[in-house]
């Protein structure tokens, strides 16, 4: 153990006289500290060895040293005198009682002092008064008492790295008296060296060396759970094994689920989920049911449906019927003969004439046929669209943050409006659209535009229609009759410049856009409930390309919900609410284009 020690006094203190004088009586007692075990630096927790070695000087006009009684205090602070008694420095040091005791003394030492750090110091007395003959110097020393202590805590004065202590005896409470009638008070003080408090880093140990008491750094274990800080749940932090507390350590990689009716995008920085949204209704699946009059499609629910659509037939039978008469005239002919005869041996007779009538009967025969049987079938086959698109615009006055009002209009989803999930500025999405806030609160105009989703929203008493047929035909309330469409609902999202007042440099903004046509007119002329119309816009930091905007593009986009709930950040602007003035429509698509 090394030991620091300080000489508070002179060996010896004559109380209650003059200074010395030539041939003065002097009574000169010793007192050395010395830690024998324990660490060279102690940490707290640590146990140490104190040893006090007990000895005299010179006693003129005598030839002994009586001991009474031996103090020592624990933890002195140092900003304060050393001294018998010192100024505590808190719960520093414990002492570990009696039973440690140990001595060359020829006595046995008691203190009544309880295992603790209080009272700050230890009186030990001896089982009877030791006597010290004179000129008995240290080291060696008349005889030594030892003891055990604990360290508790670190310093708190002003020495951080050492914990002072003190050793003596009074002459004020005759602690020790020499046998030329003098008392003494002798002091002494030493420090218990501590290991310093090392440098704390999350990704690497330091520890003190309790040899050298220097701090010596490793670092931590490759995979040790570290502060996460970047803000993306899908990483998780840890050490890399050099020190160092890595964002990346583990990057979640998600897993495509071989469905194609749902999207695989990946692991979503806000909430650390390999989700797997539906892609939208209408989304072509493969045909594996063999029937050439249905068409495959996703139904929205993350289904392949095998009759997503399916064929209208149209039949038209044409009969002809043909009848065919055939008449048979009938004549009856009557024909008479007449011959004469002249008989030639009797001339006197006068001649006679004979007269022969012949008839001739024809029958006359009608035979009729009828044929039935002519028969043309044709059959026509179509087949349902789908896609919509959105006209029309209007006037909103719910607005955050709040500006008078803002206007809205255009036409989204035509000459082609593809449905699309997402796909960062498709050609398969083409329109214009524009949103101004009045007044010079800024202005959105749309010409890019990522996904463009339908729905048909349910009405009451009225379950969703089958994929492919109109949204509730028939219904004046959930829309969006009249006109009929195959939606009542169109969501789309894009990337726009915004200018935020006249004349200022555009921002580029990600924004989205939702739309329910609630049927004609639209307003407060309407039956209610009027139109819905809502635009969303988050300002753009950096690239609207680069890795962070493409997540958050992709996380308000219509395929990731075509419900008003996302879980994005919160937006920018947010304007919009049931619309009072103006009237927005959803139509069906244009000649079922096809994306280019």
């Amino acid at each position: 153990m090394r030991l620091v020690a300080r000489l508070l006094s002179a060996t010896a203190i004559l109380a209650g006289l003059a200074p010395a004088v030539a041939g003065a009586a002097t009574c000169n007692g010793l007192i050395t500290i010395d830690y024998v075990g324990g660490p060279a630096f102690a940490l707290p927790g640590d146990t140490v060895r104190v040893r006090l070695t007990l000895g005299t000087g010179s006693i003129q006009d005598g030839t002994l040293l009586t001991l009474d009684r031996l103090r020592f205090d624990l933890d002195c602070n140092s900003d304060s005198a050393l001294g018998i008694p010192c100024v505590d420095d808190g719960a520093t040091v414990e002492y570990e009682g009696d039973t440690t005791i140990t001595t060359t003394c020829r006595i046995t030492w008691s203190s009544g002092h309880a295992v603790g750090t209080s009272p700050n110091e230890i009186v030990f007395t001896p089982s009877s008064p030791l006597e010290i003959p004179a000129d008995t110097p240290v080291d060696p020393g008349f005889c030594n008492l030892e003891f055990d202590i604990k360290v508790l805590g670190m310093s708190t004065d002003g020495t951080p790295d050492q914990i002072e202590e003190t050793t003596g005896y009074l002459a004020t409470a005759d602690d020790a008296s020499c046998d030329n009638g003098l008392t003494s008070s002798g002091q002494q003080a030493a420090s218990i060296p501590l290991c310093p408090t090392c440098p704390i880093a999350e990704c690497v140990d330091s520890t003190c060396n309790q040899d050298t008491g220097a701090c010596t750094s490793t670092p931590k274990p490759d995979s040790t759970p570290c502060a996460d800080t970047d803000g993306n749940a899908c990483t998780t932090a840890g050490c890399d094994g050099h020190g160092v507390c890595n964002q990346n350590h583990q990057v979640e990689t998600c897993t495509p689920d071989t469905n194609e009716c749902t999207d695989d995008p990946p692991c979503n920085p806000h909430t650390g989920m390999c989700d797997h949204p539906p892609k939208p209704s209408s989304t072509p699946c493969t045909d594996t049911d063999g029937s050439s009059c249905t068409t495959a499609g996703c139904d929205g629910q993350g289904v392949c449906n095998q009759a997503h659509l399916m064929c209208s037939t149209t039949t038209t039978t044409v009969t002809t019927s043909t009848t065919v008469t055939t008449t048979t005239s009938s004549t009856s002919t009557t024909e008479t003969t007449s011959t004469t005869v002249t008989p030639t041996t009797m001339p006197e007779m006068p001649p006679t004439t004979t007269t022969t009538s012949t008839t001739v009967t024809t029958v006359t025969t009608t035979t009729t046929v009828t044929t039935v049987t002519s028969t043309t079938t044709s059959t026509t086959t179509t087949t349902a669209p789908g896609g919509c698109r959105v006209t029309g615009g209007g006037r909103i006055d719910t607005t955050s943050p709040p500006v008078d009002y803002a206007t809205h209009g255009g036409q989204v989803g035509a000459p082609v409006g593809f449905v699309t999930a997402f796909s960062p500025a498709t050609p398969c999405i083409q329109g214009s659209w524009e949103h101004v806030r009045h007044d010079k609160g800024g202005t959105l105009h749309a010409k890019s535009f990522d996904s463009l989703v339908c729905g048909c929203l349910p009405c009451a008493g009225r379950p969703d229609p089958p994929a492919g047929s109109l949204c509730n035909p028939g219904d004046r309330i959930c829309g969006p009759e009249p006109p009929r469409a195959p939606a009542n609902k169109i969501c789309f999202t894009g990337v726009a410049p915004f200018t935020p007042t006249n004349g200022k440099k555009d921002l580029n903004a990600a924004f989205r856009v939702d739309v329910e046509d609630h049927g004609e007119p639209g307003g407060d002329s309407g039956p209610a409930p009027p139109d819905r119309y809502r635009m969303r816009i988050w300002i753009l930091r950096g690239d609207p390309d680069g890795a962070d905007n493409l997540a958050l593009r992709q996380s308000i986009s219509c395929g990731a919900s075509l419900s008003e709930q996302l879980a994005a950040a919160a937006p920018d602007i947010d304007d919009g609410g049931d619309t009072p003035h103006g009237n927005l429509q959803i139509h069906p698509e244009i000649n079922h284009q096809t994306c280019p």
